[in-house]
């Protein structure tokens, strides 16, 4: 909604920018170019601009820019084309590294020469991306690469197009992540390995790592150990040779998957001797927690727990502790409302794989409860379609 503030933007006459900043305006008031246009030009010179048919004259532009509230000023040395570098590095608005935008700040930058990488970035927070299918022209390439990105992401473009324009490391990587968003774990791994093939023709070890890692995943999530203990070898051996910072990270986020996995299959001590190897995250300590509860060890468990929701609020610590706490929790409602939000929580904020994991909780309440025709749904949904 337009608050009425002037834009202050820096943009020539003849810049690229200029048809999305009028029309975006224009838009935002819901104004028609009729009434914009009305005693500065023709409606369909106007719209022209807009089109970026045409260079429109100097005079024409000041006009149109007073009556939408635009101010013509250098504004290009902000902190703010610093938060797009990142951005635009980024894929997934939950990938670290990936910048914040308020709501406000978007607000801001739709009424100047960012007013695409917004709109690009109200896409990635779940907007509809296909509501700017008539600003492709404008794109820059980043821009385009970004739009094309989230097309895909959201089911607006296939695979198979968006890798006959981008053939490098970064598409198949993003290729393998969102079939892994949207449950194809066998096309996660075949892209995987694509990405790890042109790791390996560069010789760029950290990309290696980062595809091993992946296919580590995706294993993990097939439920694969033989495949996932073999990759984990691997890794093992490049981080190790490697010694970076970026190496030994990888190397922990691996043992950390490795660890969750053995913790699905109750091997608990495994597990835990893996994960209590991990460097400290949230997430390790859930597991060290749920290994400790497998291995009897209650008060140990509800240790790990107290001490990481002193740190910070989660529904998965509050599960876990209500669990320790209530002898009775599979039928209690309490406890099937705040597995419910977890299964939701993993399923919007975190990999497929997490939600994975919390599945089987979920499904021991139904079962308690004989809710058999719900939990029915939840296992042909997430297992059984994958080998349709």
């Amino acid at each position: 909604m337009w608050t009425g503030r002037l834009s202050r933007i820096f943009v020539k006459y003849d810049s690229l920018y200029l048809p999305v900043l009028l029309r975006q305006a224009r838009l935002a008031r819901d104004w028609s170019q009729e009434s914009v246009a009305n005693g500065i030009c023709a409606v369909s010179y106007l719209s022209k601009i807009e089109n970026g048919k045409i260079v429109p004259a100097p005079d024409i532009v000041e006009a149109l820019a007073k009556r939408l509230g635009l101010t013509l000023e250098d504004a290009s040395l902000t902190p703010i084309e610093a938060k797009l570098d990142a951005f635009y590095a980024s894929h997934y608005e939950q990938e670290d590294g990936a910048p914040v935008f308020e709501a406000e700040e978007l607000e801001r930058m739709l009424g100047s020469v960012f007013a695409l990488d917004a709109m690009l970035i109200r896409c990635q927070n779940r907007e509809a991306v296909e509501t700017l299918r008539s600003y492709e022209p404008f794109f820059d390439a980043r821009q385009r690469r970004k739009y094309d990105e989230l097309r895909l992401l959201q089911g607006a473009w296939s695979e198979e197009a968006f890798l006959a324009t981008y053939h490098d490391f970064f598409a198949y990587a993003f290729a393998a992540e969102t079939s892994c968003r949207h449950e194809r774990m066998l096309d996660c791994l075949a892209y995987w390995s694509e990405a790890l093939s042109i790791a390996q023709k560069e010789m760029d070890v950290e990309r290696i790592l980062d595809a091993l890692l992946g296919r580590l995943v995706a294993f993990s999530i097939l439920s694969d150990i033989p495949s996932m203990e073999r990759v984990f070898a691997q890794i093992e051996k490049v981080a190790t040779m490697t010694a970076t910072d970026s190496a030994r990270q990888m190397l922990d986020n691996a043992r950390y998957n490795v660890g969750a996995s053995r913790l699905e299959r109750r091997e608990y001590a495994k597990a835990l001797e893996l994960l209590l190897g991990c460097a400290h995250r949230p997430l390790a300590a859930h597991k060290i927690a749920l290994c400790y509860e497998g291995l009897g060890e209650y008060e140990l468990a509800k240790a790990w727990i107290v001490k990481e929701q002193q740190r910070a609020s989660s529904v998965f610590f509050d599960v876990v502790r209500y669990r320790l706490e209530h002898p009775n929790y599979l039928r209690e409602e309490a406890y099937a409302r705040m597995m419910k939000r977890c299964l939701d929580e993993a399923s919007e904020n975190y990999h497929y794989g997490y939600f994975l994991f919390h599945l089987p909780y979920y499904l021991d309440v139904l079962e308690a409860n004989r809710q058999y025709k719900e939990a029915y749904g939840l296992l042909k949904r997430h297992f059984i379609k994958q080998w349709d």
